[in-house]
């Protein structure tokens, strides 16, 4: 027999839309956590009220809005036939109202958002990526949804945060990327490798080397330096406006003498 709970049957003058969910879903069910045996709409709700994570893999129980009944995990009320979510997925306990072309993707183990369609998974990077990435090519990089933003901190395979993905592989969430760019921070925090097309800041820098002569002491003054973007070493001209990397033309370079000189190949230089 299925048991009532009448924690919120005092309360018909509440709206639809947070009677039937919350701020993160609209669903017809709350959830019982075993955690803490406490009733939340979702496990978001839980976490910003308690003190522990909730982990909506270990749900067992849930009671429907409609009737208050009380049961165990299913896609439909045992008693009045509601269904709790329009996407319904039992393996990660998701229920859902809202159309966001939800579906479970196997090898990430949990529901994505954005339809299947548009995503594939990549075996090597472990992680759902954009269709057009399969079309045009990527650089994998192993396992890297496994691991946090590197501005936030924040984890990445489970955000509900859109990520961005810049050519060197690396993930960070696409609000922390803006706000890099808004900083003027144009490199992956991750390997240093510039995250946009700089070409027109090299070229200006370009202009503005040749316009500002440099003391005589140092015009012969070589360094040595590698290249954050192409990844190469070499010996170039010094200049205050930077260490221009005579391979790919790129001013995000290094100056590392005592890691990099043994690798350093005298040539070419710059003109």
């Amino acid at each position: 027999m299925a048991l009532k709970c009448n924690a919120n049957a005092s309360q018909p003058t509440t709206p639809e839309s947070l009677r039937f969910g919350c701020t993160h879903y609209k669903r017809r069910a709350m959830f019982v956590t075993p955690c803490c045996n406490k009733f939340y709409k979702c496990r978001f709700c839980h976490d910003e009220n308690e003190t522990h994570h909730f982990d909506r893999k270990t749900l067992t129980e849930l009671i429907c809005s409609e009737c208050n009944t009380r049961q165990k995990v299913q896609e439909q009320c045992e008693k009045c036939g509601v269904r709790f979510g329009k996407y319904t997925c039992l393996i990660c306990n998701l229920f859902d109202d809202s159309d966001k072309q939800q579906y479970h993707c196997h090898g990430c183990g949990i529901c994505r958002i954005g339809g299947a369609h548009n995503f594939f998974h990549c075996e090597v990077c472990n992680m759902c990526l954009p269709i057009q990435l399969k079309i045009d090519g990527h650089k994998c990089v192993e396992n890297i949804s496994r691991s946090h933003c590197p501005v936030c901190l924040g984890d990445i395979h489970t955000s509900r945060i859109p990520c961005h993905i810049p050519d060197c592989g690396h993930l960070l969430h696409k609000m922390c990327f803006d706000q890099l760019l808004a900083s003027g921070h144009y490199t992956c925090p991750t390997c240093q490798t510039s995250m946009i097309d700089m070409t027109a800041l090299w070229e200006y820098l370009d202009e503005q080397a040749m316009r500002i002569p440099i003391p005589l002491k140092y015009e012969n003054h070589r360094v040595h330096i590698f290249c954050n973007d192409c990844h190469e070493t070499s010996k170039t001209k010094f200049h205050f406006i930077g260490l221009k990397c005579v391979h790919c033309g790129a001013y995000n370079t290094s100056h590392d003498i005592k890691r990099r000189l043994s690798l350093v190949n005298d040539e070419p230089t710059t003109a």
